[in-house]
Formats: structure tokens, C-alpha cells, sequence
């Protein structure tokens, strides 16, 4: 009987790792097919700014094939996730998940970035301090016209939106990748794609020793995302650069190393700037799970010393006072958010540069508020879990309330958390991260070139249907799953 039922599994096993195969073949022909095809960087390497031709050049043909190939996408996806998470563990099944996600990869590097121009903008901030070592903090892109990435970006007059440390990590990429086009922006593919690949080393490390039994459905599902396939290895955004020490964090609060986790968090920011938000979230719960007022002393010592430090080496070479951070620029951009729409009612009664202040100012009032809230009265169960819901907390109310220029590629911030987190919380991040793709795919190219030709009171109408259009359904589906956190809590509470 024993027997019979062994070999009942290794059947189903087989057939499970069949479907997986079956899964990954089909995926792989989407990617060439929708992506590779169309936006192949050996034919088109030589063209500049296809961000605004390539998918208007094709018309209505380009977007609904774009949108046909991600819905396809994420239903595999989806399929994936069930088969690993329910039906097959064994050796096969990681051999293929890993090939799978080595072969989506080659094939993203293949292709020409078109959904931005962000690529090139830190492809030539990378040579201004790697090759021709300037201060990418306070050069900008028009003081080097002669350079062979100049008529690829956008950003001509605009300095570094970015830490030091990307912007070190971008210097020593652009020093090695010489002149070449396609080097270059292969490189610049690698740098943030290496982080992609890390945090799917994380994932496994901290579920092999939580939960084994998700550890292969965890990596599925950061591995195989075709949104972080997609904006990772093929447009080149250095979101994942980031979101790998929010994981790192997490793997320290799970061995109550509270300093080694600020320092991780620290370095995220000095990425780019988000994961500040969330270092005292980790001075609270590890000024609480350290009992003894010593050991909090040492903790806070050793803590506020080293990131002192750190930031200063980090910044040391760059600063020029406090413009190198240059947060004045970054208040006065708006899109596809609820400071956006507000920006756009109250510009024609208050002038665009009061209204700019006010609206920028107001919101990163209520996002410190949040984070002091979420600080304050995060949960007493276990450090790790404490700083995941926060942490979760904090980023999905920042995206979807008050940031002030959002796009599509913001959503890989979730995602990359979507394995650790509760199965409310995981669907979100998914759909938000899906979601969002319409800013780029569908309402964007609808309704953006209107705003731009619009007058101010239609704007303001076009905007807010931006941002339903974006943000709507992933608003709707976090109110569900507020709803429903409260009702379980009520009836736990109740029993």
C-alpha cells in the first residue's frame, strides 16, 4: 500500500514538473515574441529615445499586443506559483525554475530599452564620474554633448537623482563598459539585475530556514515576475538596486542583529532614498526587544556612530552643502497620484510654484506621520514579522497616497517583499505591481498627451483619470483586504 502510494506521488510529481516545463516554454515564447522581436537591442542599438517612438510607432497593434503579452504572462505566472507551492518540491522542479529564470533573463537583456529613457540618463551620469571624473551631483548631462550617450537621454540638464552609492556603482560599471552601446547598456542591465539575483538568493535563505516548504514557490515567484523581468533586465531601472536591502534588513531582524539591519536600510538609501523611511521602524522594535537599558544604549551608540560614518565616507567625495541632495527638483514633479491631482486644481488659483510647496510639502507631512504611526505602534509578535508588515505598510500607503511622481516601475518595491508576506498582503503587491503597467501601456498613452496640451481646468479632470485609471483598481482591492484583516481580527478576538 505504502508502495502504490509512492509511486501515486512520483506521478503526480512528474506531471506537476511537466506542466512546470510546459509553463516556462510558454512564458519564453511570449518574451521573444511581445519583447524581443519587436524591441531587439542588436538591430536597434543605434537608435535614440525609443522610449517615445517604438510602441507609438507601432499604434494600436504595439499596446494591445504589449497589454496581451503581460495578461498571458500573468496567468503562467500565476499557474507557476500554484504548481510550486502546492504540488511539486523535488530537484526537478528547482532545476527548472532556476533555468526558467536564467532564460527569461537572457533573453530581457536582448532587449532595447523603450519605456524609459532612465537607462541612458544613468548610463551618463556614470560616465561623467567614471570616465571623465566629474560630480554627477553637480554636472549635468548638457556639459558633456560630445559624449557618444548624449542624444539617448533625457534628463540633459539635471544632476544626479541618486545616492552616492549608485552613483559609485555606476562610475566603476561605465569605467569598465568602454564607449560600446550595446556594452553599456547591457552593464547597466547587470548592475541593478545582479541585486534581482541576490534577492532571490535571500529569499531562499530566509524561507529555507522559516518555511522550507515555500522556499521554492518564494523564489517562483520573484524570479519569474515578468514585471521585475521586464523592468530589471530589460529597461534597466535601479529599483531592484534598492529593494535587495529591504530584504537584507528583514534577513537581520529575523537574527535580532538590529545595527546590521539599520546599516543595510541605510545603504538602500544611499540608492535612492525610500528605505530611510524605515530605519526607525527598526530603532523602535529593537529598542523594545532589548531589555536591558545597556544593551539599548550600546545598540543606539553603535547604530547612530556607524551610519554617521558611513554616510559621510559615502558622501565625502561629492558634497558641495546641502544642494548635493538636491531635493528641491524632486518636490516640484507630479504624475499619476493624488498630490498630482490636487497640484493641477490649485496651480491656477495659487501659481504653479505655491502650489508646488504646498501640495510636496503637505505629503511629506502625512508620510512622516504614517511612518511615526507605523514606528510607534508596530506589533509585539516577533521583530522580523513586526518590520515586514511595516515596512509593507509604509511603502504600499506612500505609493499609492502620497507620492507625488509615480511610474510603473515603483511597483517592483512590493514585489520584491510579495514572497515574505501574508497572503492578503502578497496579492496586493502582485496586482498593484501588474496593475501599474497601464500607466505605460494604457492610460498613459491615452491621456498624457492630452494633460500636456490641455488647459488647467481640464487637466485637472484628465489627471484624476490617470490616476483612477492606475491606481483605482489596486485602491479598491487594499480597502477589501484592510476590510478583511479587521473582520479576522474580530472574530479572533471574539473566540
Amino acid at each position: 500500500m505504502g508502495f502504490m502510494h509512492s509511486q501515486t506521488n512520483n506521478h503526480h510529481s512528474s506531471y506537476a514538473a511537466l506542466q512546470l516545463v510546459g509553463i516556462c516554454l510558454a512564458s519564453m515564447l511570449i518574451y521573444v515574441l511581445a519583447f524581443l522581436f519587436p524591441a531587439n537591442l542588436f538591430i536597434l542599438y543605434s537608435q535614440p529615445r525609443l522610449d517615445i517612438s517604438l510602441l507609438y510607432r507601432g499604434g494600436t497593434i504595439a499596446f494591445l499586443r504589449m497589454i496581451f503579452a503581460f495578461v498571458s504572462l500573468g496567468l503562467l505566472y500565476w499557474g507557476g506559483y500554484r504548481l510550486t507551492s502546492r504540488h511539486t518540491q523535488g530537484k526537478a522542479a528547482w532545476f527548472i525554475v532556476v533555468c526558467g529564470m536564467l532564460a527569461f533573463v537572457a533573453i530581457f537583456l536582448c532587449m532595447a530599452p523603450f519605456d524609459a529613457a532612465d537607462i541612458y540618463d544613468n548610463i551618463m551620469h556614470g560616465r561623467i564620474l567614471g570616465v571623465y571624473s566629474g560630480d554627477p551631483f553637480r554636472q549635468v548631462i548638457a556639459n558633456y554633448p560630445q559624449d557618444p550617450f548624449f542624444q539617448y537621454t533625457a534628463w540633459k540638464d539635471s544632476s544626479s537623482a541618486y545616492g552616492p552609492l549608485w552613483e559609485f556603482l555606476a562610475g566603476l560599471t561605465s569605467r569598465l563598459s568602454g564607449d560600446g552601446i550595446i556594452a553599456n547598456v547591457m552593464a547597466f542591465k547587470f548592475l541593478p539585475g545582479l541585486f534581482h539575483l541576490a534577492s532571490v538568493g535571500i529569499v531562499y535563505l530566509i524561507l529555507q530556514a522559516k518555511a522550507p516548504e515555500k522556499a521554492l514557490s518564494g523564489v517562483l515567484l520573484l524570479g519569474w515576475n515578468p514585471v521585475v523581468l521586464f523592468e530589471t533586465w530589460g529597461n534597466g531601472h535601479n529599483d531592484m538596486a534598492m529593494a535587495f536591502w529591504l530584504l537584507l534588513a528583514f534577513f537581520w531582524m529575523s537574527r535580532q542583529h538590529y545595527t546590521s539591519a539599520v546599516f543595510s536600510l541605510l545603504l538602500g538609501a544611499l540608492i535612492k532614498f525610500i528605505p530611510v523611511l524605515l530605519i526607525p521602524v527598526v530603532i523602535v522594535i529593537g529598542w523594545r526587544d532589548l531589555r536591558k537599558m545597556t544593551s539599548r544604549l550600546i545598540f543606539l551608540t553603535k547604530t547612530v556612530v556607524g551610519s554617521g560614518l558611513l554616510t559621510a565616507l559615502l558622501y565625502y567625495p561629492f558634497w558641495a552643502g546641502f544642494s548635493t541632495l538636491d531635493i528641491g527638483r524632486r518636490m516640484q514633479l507630479f504624475t499619476t497620484s493624488i498630490p498630482s491631482v490636487v497640484n493641477k486644481a490649485l496651480t491656477p488659483l495659487l501659481g504653479a510654484q505655491a502650489s508646488d510647496q504646498i501640495i510636496s510639502l503637505s505629503a511629506l507631512g502625512l508620510l512622516l506621520l504614517f511612518v511615526l504611526y507605523q514606528s510607534l505602534f508596530t506589533g509585539k509578535h516577533d521583530p522580523a514579522h513586526d518590520y515586514l508588515q511595516a515596512t509593507f505598510n509604509i511603502l504600499a500607503f506612500y505609493l499609492m497616497t502620497v507620492c507625488l511622481w509615480f511610474h510603473q516601475w515603483y511597483g517592483l518595491w512590493l514585489i520584491t517583499l510579495s514572497p515574505l508576506l501574508s497572503k492578503g498582503n502578497r496579492r496586493l503587491a502582485l496586482l498593484f505591481g501588474f496593475w501599474v503597467l497601464s500607466q505605460n501601456l494604457w492610460f498613459g498613452p491615452l491621456i498624457v498627451p492630452k494633460i500636456i496640451k490641455a488647459p488647467p481646468g481640464q487637466a485637472v479632470w484628465l489627471e484624476a483619470l490617470l490616476t483612477l485609471g492606475v491606481m483605482g483598481v489596486p485602491w479598491l482591492y487594499a480597502l477589501w483586504n484592510l476590510w478583511q484583516e479587521r473582520r479576522v481580527r474580530r472574530i479572533y478576538h471574539a473566540a
